[in-house]
């Protein structure tokens, strides 16, 4: 589940040349967070960062904040914003290839205040604030500053893998080709400043919410997809779980999440948006019947007369009837892609065991695919009976490993570029836990809810007894499938 929110310093480092640029850095994909992504230089708030040594007349309440924005860009790009340091280049050089570490903040700022060294009054323009959605395990609020530079950047190998300079409009466009993979606050922003920084621009940003979450606004994310977390009681325990826009100037909603009236409200507000920017809602899709996929339909519906669309188990089980039943291999037009390419598709793909009628869905075109309840990068997912089914479940997992996808969308969590990953990690985990099963029953105990107290011992929360009963449950029906087929197979016996 979500930490607690950390603050961070980001530097919007810009200069003029024949128009704008601005400097974006790629973050190694081996970072935990948005790794792989473009970004801007800057990072977490660190102990000693309060210790920046001021100019007289710089006033300021979060003297941190300044601090991690002058510490970050020198680390990360060999820029000193501060004035009056009399440290040789050699000195500097050194000092900011130890600034990673325990202390780093304290040794950075004790040697800029030895060497005279201070942060002059106008240096930095605070931008824009923008809170991690909480849909991440990782949340942070970040603080943006505008910073124009005659300096060229230096990006040493490690936590960046590459920096430079762009024009706003062609990282955005190269973006909508699918061709650049940028974080989310960098296309809020550059939006911004695609026609360049004037007199308006900072009033423009910083009247930008810092929250999209109960904004009216989706979170862009790959080409023509973007996204709502909302909270969706009444479930024992509330995830956040997305609501998706996938499509450009036409568009489906897949999953209308949101149970409660003001979150439904903020659903309608981004629909309400989209249109108002001459787009079109063309039908609401649903990868499966849960109530933390579908809560909104109906205030969907109410509001625009919108067709559903969903496999014919979900029609079922919703016990209603679909306007189009979708199944394997079926399309759904989007019209033009971003980039203006026409024939953009989503192509449905039936991926039972979560849910019986469970269905993903892929842009081929991006290699984007919206997996539904299939994986989490938040919590290990459900399936438990009556309506969840091990084998099948295996299966719609190994079918969803073998296509060629570059992000993966779940439905709880953040986006993640590591989609094989995610999946073995997910029929792993899934396997430990019927092998602790298998070995309960082998040491006698027979009743599911005694084999489910022992395998959930570290779990407290008592108000999901109930769920894990229903998996062990399925597990228990997995075992009984196996033996029946000679298949139970020792490697049940080697993940726990």
């Amino acid at each position: 589940m979500p930490s607690m929110t950390r603050q961070t310093a980001n530097l919007i480092l810009y200069r003029q040349r024949a128009g704008l640029e601005v400097f974006l850095v790629t973050r190694s994909i081996e970072l935990n967070f948005l790794g792989g992504y473009l970004a801007f230089a800057g990072g977490k708030v660190e102990p000693g960062d309060e210790r920046i040594p001021l100019a007289d007349g710089l006033d300021t309440e979060t003297p941190e904040l300044l601090g991690c924005a002058v510490r970050e860009l020198f680390e990360e790009t060999g820029i000193l914003a501060l004035r009056g340091a009399t440290t040789a280049g050699d000195e500097l050089k050194k000092l900011r290839l130890r600034l990673p570490g325990d202390a780093g903040a304290e040794r950075f700022f004790s040697a800029m205040r030895e060497s005279g060294a201070r942060l002059e009054p106008g240096t930095f323009q605070e931008a824009i604030r923008l809170v991690t959605p909480r849909f991440s395990k990782r949340r942070y609020s970040s603080t943006f500053f505008l910073l124009e530079t005659g300096d060229e950047p230096e990006i040493l190998p490690g936590e960046l893998a590459a920096g430079g300079w762009w024009a706003p409009s062609d990282a955005l466009e190269k973006w909508r080709l699918g061709e650049l993979l940028l974080a989310p606050p960098v296309i809020v922003i550059l939006r911004q400043l695609e026609n360049g920084i004037g007199p308006g621009t900072l009033e423009s940003l910083r009247s930008s919410p810092e929250t999209f979450e109960g904004s009216g606004l989706a979170i862009p994310w790959g080409p023509g997809i973007e996204l709502l977390p909302f909270h969706c009681p009444p479930l024992p325990v509330t995830l956040p779980s997305s609501t998706f826009l996938a499509g450009a100037r036409r568009f489906v909603i897949i999953d209308p999440a949101p149970t409660g009236k003001k979150e439904q409200e903020h659903l309608l507000a981004a629909i309400e948006n989209r249109i108002a920017g001459g787009d079109r809602p063309e039908a609401i899709v649903l990868s499966h019947h849960h109530i933390d996929h579908v809560g909104a339909v109906n205030a969907v519906q109410e509001r625009w007369s919108l067709p559903c669309w969903g496999h014919r188990r979900t029609a079922e089980l919703l016990e209603r009837s679909f306007d189009r039943e979708l199944d394997e291999g079926d399309l759904i037009d989007l019209g033009d892609s971003p980039a203006g390419a026409a024939g953009w598709k989503l192509r449905c793909l039936f991926t039972p065991g979560h849910a019986e009628g469970h269905l993903a869905f892929f842009d081929e075109r991006h290699r984007a695919l919206l997996a539904g309840d299939l994986v989490s990068t938040l919590v290990s997912m459900y399936v438990g009976t009556p309506g969840g089914h091990l084998e099948t479940y295996f299966r719609s997992l190994e079918k969803i490993r073998s296509l060629d996808i570059r992000l993966l969308y779940p439905s709880h969590g953040m986006p993640t570029l590591d989609a094989r990953g995610l999946i073995d990690r997910t029929i792993e985990h899934r396997k430990k836990r019927i092998g602790q099963v298998l070995r309960k029953l082998e040491k006698g105990f027979h009743s599911v809810e005694e084999i489910a107290g022992e395998v959930y011992r570290d779990k407290a929360d008592s108000r999901l007894r109930p769920l894990y009963e229903r998996t062990t449950r399925a597990a228990l029906e997995y075992l009984v499938e196996h033996e029946q087929a000679g298949k139970v197979a020792e490697d049940l016996y080697e993940t726990g």
